[in-house]
């Protein structure tokens, strides 16, 4: 029930746009963002609804995030203020799609899964596998540059984004990039929305190029109660011929839900390629186990991917309040991993850790000890000396999900260092008013 005239202004204009069974106003509970309640949540049909949701916001300097399918809303600083929850939700549809070209278009809120299912007879596919992958949208993907293990093999969504359609604050509608995978036109500007997390405007559509489908896969999994060993196959593996598209440390908290029976330190890797090469590269690596006295499993198709897909739910399956990214240079992933677990795991009642040894991510994540005043400030104090730790190693310390009274006190992105005059101008172009997610992204832009 709408409980003020600013409110009730608000959802007469919002309903005159999108129609009233698209409208929520005010917004549950479950959408609040860092304890701030949206005003409205608002779903758009189409690209022109998006345009004039933004024109109606810019002119009434209401405040609006975008999202797709929400499943990243916890990541970034508190917002300043949150007036509209817009999300991408209906812009599902897939516009265009090439076989031939290995390109495709479509609607910021198609469906990852959605789009491979379509893509799979013609034996292509968008190799993205963030967190959740099921549930996540194309357009979350581009907007947050989400990825997961297969950035070892396959690299970041960046990489394969060739054009995008974006609204800006003020309602207006620009193109940048295309639809041919060798177009340079805007080249720039296109990839600069992606990783921007809505702060410069929302994406409405997003041009992809494709790969082939690999016709098998198989994923061997190496046990060990010692990080040490399964650093040193790692880094023979990396060192040797093989190929593989993902490398992950797990630690032992971590693989008691990925493989329950066998609760050790392991690391997992898949191959993706053709029968013959995957079976070549599970011998070579089954070798590899035998000469570092390692244990081995090994799973082949079906059984592989289910190992991901369940690597990608982790966070449902852990109670998570705090979960901390570090980004380091790929050699100094294990110290990394080793120092996060150290500094940590004093502030937390249990913790999985996922490392990817060929990218240089550690992700650790967990359920605080205690949500009294001390628990949080042991858990900023780890923090804290994290970064001073790695910030001089060229590491980033990013907080991806944390309780407010944490974020209140600590900033989740850490220093942008000398880019951020630059980031500041263009967010002063693109969003003058500041109306697109204020505070949230780096430096609280």
């Amino acid at each position: 029930m709408v409980t003020s005239p600013e409110a009730s202004t608000l959802e007469r204009e919002l309903i005159s746009i999108v129609g009233e069974a698209n409208v929520l106003c005010p917004a549950p509970n479950e959408y609040a963002i860092d304890e701030r309640r949206p005003l409205a949540i608002v779903f758009p049909g189409t690209i022109e609804e998006v345009a004039a949701v933004l024109h109606f916001a810019y002119a009434q300097e209401l405040a609006v995030i975008p999202m797709g399918s929400g499943r990243r809303l916890s990541f970034g600083n508190p917002p300043e203020r949150v007036d509209i929850l817009l999300s991408t939700r209906r812009l599902d549809r897939i516009l265009e799609y090439e076989p031939a070209d290995l390109t495709a278009s479509v609607e910021a809120g198609c469906r990852l899964e959605a789009f491979n299912r379509e893509a799979l007879p013609h034996r292509q596919w968008l190799p993205f596998d963030p967190p959740d992958a099921d549930r996540a949208t194309l357009g979350g993907i581009a907007a947050t540059d989400d990825f997961g293990p297969l950035r070892h093999g396959y690299g970041r969504p960046r990489d394969y984004v060739i054009g995008v359609e974006v609204v800006r604050a003020d309602g207006t509608r620009l193109r940048a990039g295309g639809r041919v995978v060798k177009n340079v036109t805007g080249y720039d500007l296109n990839k600069l929305f992606v990783g921007s997390f809505g702060t410069l405007g929302v994406l409405v559509r997003v041009n992809f190029k494709l790969r082939p489908y690999p016709e098998a896969e198989a994923t061997a999994v190496l046990l060990s109660s010692e990080w040490e060993r399964l650093e040193t196959a790692s880094q023979q593996i990396m060192r040797s011929e093989l190929l593989p598209v993902a490398l992950l440390f797990s630690n032992a908290e971590a693989m008691s839900m990925l493989l329950p029976d066998r609760p050790q330190k392991a690391l997992l890797v898949r191959f993706l390629e053709t029968p013959p090469a995957v079976a070549y590269q599970v011998d070579r690596v089954r070798a590899l186990a035998r000469s570092l006295s390692l244990d081995l499993l090994d799973f082949a198709s079906a059984a592989s991917r289910s190992l991901w897909e369940t690597v990608g739910r982790l966070r449902r399956f852990f109670p998570t309040d705090l979960l901390v990214r570090l980004s380091v240079l790929p050699a100094h992933t294990m110290a990394a991993l080793r120092a996060g677990e150290r500094t940590l795991s004093p502030c937390l009642a249990s913790m999985y850790a996922l490392a990817q040894p060929g990218t240089g991510i550690v992700h650790i994540g967990g359920k605080l000890l205690t949500e009294e005043r001390d628990g949080f400030s042991r858990a900023m104090e780890a923090l804290t000396r994290l970064r001073a730790a790695w910030e001089p190693r060229r590491g980033h310390v990013i907080v991806e999900q944390a309780p407010l009274a944490i974020k209140q006190n600590f900033d989740v992105w850490g220093d942008a260092g000398s880019s951020l005059p630059l980031m500041r101008a263009l967010k002063q172009t693109f969003d003058p008013k500041r109306i697109l997610s204020p505070g949230r992204f780096v430096a609280g832009l």
